[in-house]
């Protein structure tokens, strides 16, 4: 029992002095050595300090027991029951309930009155429509235009010359014993002033051989174009008019080669004014002009005539635009085997 009291004590952490005289007391009152004693009741604190002092020993085993019994373990409090409060269900929401559309009079409209004659009470729900699937179209790629090489690949430049002059006869052979002089202008500058101090009779001589020369070289070109396809010839034809308008686009004078005759082309159709160019081209009131005013005052004529004046040159028109549809068929089955 005392080691119980001494462990109690000190995981009490000791007594206090109002406690310990509580225990002493009780110990004593319950004792019965001490209780027949000298101290009965309240005593003064004179008589109790020297008969504490007297009696240590035996008050502490006393105290010791007291608080042994005295001591009680302390009751855990009860867990507090758990109060579980249901919450009340908030009432539930009432559904809306659509307000069915209020059908209102019709009132024909009046007439002389700004009022609507009828008005719609509710929209209805339209349908969603099923978009169809367009089918895209695939692009049709437009053939490309030819481009200046095409041209200038087309138009035969391969052609050989057809004429001979004296001038270009003496250069050819003055160049070729005088090459020594230098680059080729110097060569010409000197070819030059060798020329314009040659007399007539030798210059005739050169004239002869020119012509003679000629006659060689149109019969060579008119071989060369018999080894070509009249197609071909009329296509060389367009493309030497392409690179001829580009190049007057540009302000060149010289335009490229001229066109190549052939035969065996279909000649195009002349138009009303043409045949009255043709006819009229040599009549007193223009035949002392220059060409250039000459071309000016019969197209001044043309406009002052009258459809009955006109209508035969029409009729002419008319006629050679059927010899050459005619012949452009026949000119396409023939040549044109693509």
């Amino acid at each position: 029992m005392l080691a119980v009291g001494r462990t109690r004590l000190a995981a009490s952490g000791g007594l206090s002095l109002p406690k310990l005289s509580a225990i002493v007391a009780r110990a004593i009152a319950r004792s019965g050595p001490l209780a027949s004693g000298v101290l009965h009741g309240p005593a003064p604190q004179a008589a109790f300090v020297p008969f504490v002092k007297a009696n240590l020993p035996l008050i502490t085993s006393i105290a010791l027991r007291e608080y042994a019994t005295a001591t009680k373990t302390k009751k855990k409090p009860a867990a507090k029951k758990k109060t579980t409060t249901t919450k009340k269900k908030a009432p539930a929401k009432k559904k809306a309930t659509a307000k069915k559309p209020v059908k209102r009079r019709v009132v024909a409209k009046k007439s002389g009155t700004r009022r609507a004659s009828t008005k719609k009470t509710a929209a209805k729900k339209k349908k969603p429509v099923k978009k169809k699937a367009v089918k895209k179209k695939k692009k049709v790629e437009k053939p490309k235009k030819p481009g200046v090489m095409t041209y200038h690949k087309n138009a035969l430049k391969d052609e050989p010359p057809q004429v001979a002059t004296a001038y270009n006869l003496f250069f050819v052979e003055f160049y070729k014993s005088n090459k020594s002089i230098g680059k080729i202008p110097e060569v010409a500058k000197a070819c030059g002033a060798k020329w314009r101090a040659l007399p007539e009779t030798e210059k005739q001589t050169w004239a002869d051989r020119a012509a003679v020369e000629t006659q060689k070289r149109k019969a060579a070109h008119q071989a060369w174009i018999a080894q070509h396809n009249p197609v071909d010839i009329a296509k060389a034809n367009k493309a030497r008019n392409h690179i001829a308008a580009l190049r007057r686009a540009k302000g060149a004078v010289k335009t490229g080669k001229y066109k190549i005759k052939d035969d065996r082309l279909v000649a195009g159709p002349r138009s009303a004014y043409i045949y009255f160019v043709k006819e009229n081209y040599s009549r007193p009131e223009v035949s002392s002009l220059d060409r250039n005013l000459r071309m000016k005052k019969l197209a001044e004529f043309w406009k002052a005539a009258s459809d009955a004046d006109k209508k035969k040159f029409v009729d002419l028109a008319a006629r050679d635009k059927l010899r050459y549809q005619n012949e452009k068929a026949e000119f396409e089955k023939k040549y044109n085997k693509n």
